[in-house]
Parts: C-alpha cells; structure tokens; sequence
C-alpha cells in the first residue's frame, strides 16, 4: 500500500513540473524578442525630382534579418510635427537596400523626411534626416512681346526716347526724338544727319563735337538677374549701317553704375560685330571681354540675341548669338545689378575721326523681345 501512495505522489510531481516547464516557454515566446545586432538605417541619394515627383534610395547599414518593415516619413515640416506622410516600401535590393518614389508632390517646394525601420518588437528607428525641393514650374514674364514697334500706342508704352541720362553720348551725335519713325509692318527706324554747323561739344566723355543729329531709345524696363528672375532673353533683328562713321548698337548698360556693359550688337564702320561685355570696380578700372565676329551681308536683316543667367550667387554667364548661332559666352560678377536696355545710332568716336562719317545713316529694327523666367530652363 505505501509503495501505491509513493508512486501516486511522483506522479503528481511529474506532471506539476512538466506543466511549469510548459508554462515558462510560452511565457518565453509572448514576450520581447532578444535582437543582437543594433539596426541603422542610412540615406543613399536622391534623385528624378521633378516638379511633383522625387525618387528616394535608402539601405539598412546594419540588422537587416531583423526588419520587418522600412520606409520614410516625409512632409513640409521640418519637425516633422505636422501634416506628416508616411511611405513604406514594398521592394528591397540586395541587402537592406530600397528606393521609393514620392509622387503628387508641390512644385517648388521643400521636403523634408527621416528614414524608419520597424523591428520585431514593433519598435521604431530612425535615421538622420534631409530634404529636398520639388522643381519650380517655368514661368515666363514678357516685359516686350516683340509688336513694340507696331504702333505709336505701343511704341510709347514699353520705350522712352533718348539715353536714360538724357541727348549725348560718347560720339559725334546728339540724340533727338524726331530721328524715331515707325515704318509700318513692326519696324522702327533711327536716322542720323549731319548738321550743317555744330553745336558745341557732347556732354559726355569724350566730349567729341557734335556733328549729327541721330536718335536712340531705352525700354522702360530695367533688366536685373534676381534670385527670383535668374534667367533673361533679349533678342531683336536689325538692319545697319556699315559705313566708316557710323557706329549702330543694341545694348545694356549699367542702370546706377558704369560698367557694367554688355554690347549684343556693336557695328564700328565695317562688316565686324562686336559683342563686349565690361566689368571692374569703376569707369577707371575695367576688363573687357570681347567677341568680334565678321557678318556676312552685314546691311542685311539679322537677329542679334543675348541669353543672360544666374552660374552662382554673384556670377552670371551670357551666351550671345547672331542669326541663332551662339558666338560666344562671356562671364561677369553681375547678379543683382540693373540694366537700361539702349538701342542707338551713335556717329564717329570709335568709329571713326570727326569729319568721317557719311552725311547720312540709317538703322532699322523690329522683333525686340523682352523676357525674364523664374528659373534656369
């Protein structure tokens, strides 16, 4: 009898045991995952950003077995406290690797947005965070719609008569509005005649006799690389004289200063055009960089055309084009400066002595187009 209640009560013991055995493994198995291997997560690059859209590559640096979802945050805060998104991926490369591509975005803003993992625990880790910016949408801002010359309303409307400083230059003409005419068909006309007796010198350096009556005109609108206009076109097509004394141009000069300058079309007495462009500190202290270019059939219609652009936050770069070909790209520290846009029929000076030049002159314009766009195309 004593050894059946020995035998019961081992048994006993056996299953209470084999039950707390039993009891301690689920305990085990429905509690915190020991993860070994810390887990980072890093970004690779950024790219295919578009006005709406960015592609986004990210890998897991380390404990990539032990992830079970990754992905971004991603939003317009930078504190990431509001209007945060969420994107998880859904393809990994190779190990721990993985790209996603926001789409829908806002063009021309500011993203900001941290890598995630969640481990399998559930826990979160992130990784450091960055940004990018959606392209801004091209936008163009015509300041001259090429019809300026069509009539005298427009004429009026986008040009002033003379220099922005008032009748003289530097050569042997003096600038009046009745040298100005409108001839139909969009086209404009400045006429130079010499007078018969002078009328004392110019006004301005060098201060050559005055030997002809001309005329000369500026756009209403000044011209001005900004961070909010960085890139401009000035284009217009011409028909000049070449003769030795006269001296046609189409130009910007500096509005408060000069320099700067920058000739797109410059004619001095022959078949050359002369595309400069001056820099330096003051009138005493200049460079010079300059493009002479022979023009076949130079009294001929041609278009001359100037693309002008922000390189950095100084610099600008303009590239200059006679009949579409680019002829050459001149380099200056231009960036916020002001321009007055000037198209003249000076006489003598630079090309050619007093006494020279022809006893008439005439040029011809049309399809003067102004722009600036919001951003580099």
């Amino acid at each position: 009898m004593k050894r059946c209640i020995y035998l019961y009560c081992f048994l006993l013991l056996f299953i209470s045991c084999k039950k707390n055995i039993t009891e301690t493994k689920e305990t085990t198995k429905s509690g915190p995952i020991n993860i070994p291997d810390s887990i980072k997560i890093a970004i690779d690059s950024i790219g295919g950003i578009t006005k709406t859209s960015a592609t986004l590559y990210l890998f897991v640096q380390s404990g990539n077995e032990n992830v079970m979802d990754r992905g971004i945050l991603y939003g317009t805060d930078k504190a990431f406290a509001q209007d945060t998104l969420k994107a998880s991926a859904t393809v990994t490369y190779g190990n721990g690797a993985f790209k996603l591509t926001l789409s829908e975005l806002t063009p021309g803003t500011t993203y900001f947005f941290k890598p995630y993992v969640k481990d399998r625990n559930g826990l979160f880790i992130y990784g450091d965070s960055a940004n990018f910016t959606t392209v801004v949408p091209l936008q163009a801002k015509v300041y001259i719609d090429s019809l300026s010359f069509v009539s005298a309303d427009s004429l009026w409307k986008y040009w002033d008569m003379l220099y922005p400083w008032g009748s003289d230059h530097n050569g042997s003409a003096r600038m009046y509005a009745d040298n100005v005419s409108l001839l139909g068909n969009n086209t404009l006309r400045i006429s130079a005649f010499r007078v018969p007796q002078t009328e004392g010198k110019s006004g301005a350096d060098p201060y050559l006799t005055i030997a002809y009556h001309s005329g000369a005109i500026h756009a209403k609108q000044k011209i001005e690389l900004t961070d909010q206009e960085p890139y401009w076109v000035i284009s217009g097509d011409f028909q000049v004289p070449t003769m030795i004394g006269s001296w046609p141009a189409f130009w910007i000069t500096g509005a408060n200063s000069w320099p700067p300058e920058i000739d797109m079309m410059e004619f001095k007495g022959n078949n050359t055009c002369w595309q400069n462009t001056v820099d330096g500190t003051d009138w005493q202290h200049t460079s010079w960089q300059t493009t002479p270019t022979v023009v076949s059939n130079a009294g001929g219609w041609h278009n001359y055309k100037m693309i002008f652009y922000r390189t950095s936050s100084t610099m600008i770069a303009e590239d200059l084009f006679i009949d579409g070909i680019k002829e050459a790209t001149h380099i200056a520290d231009f960036m916020n400066k002001p321009f007055w846009l000037i198209i003249n029929m000076q006489m003598e000076g630079s090309s050619g002595s007093f006494g020279s030049g022809p006893q008439s002159a005439q040029m011809q314009v049309r399809n003067v187009y102004l722009a600036s766009y919001n951003a580099i195309p």
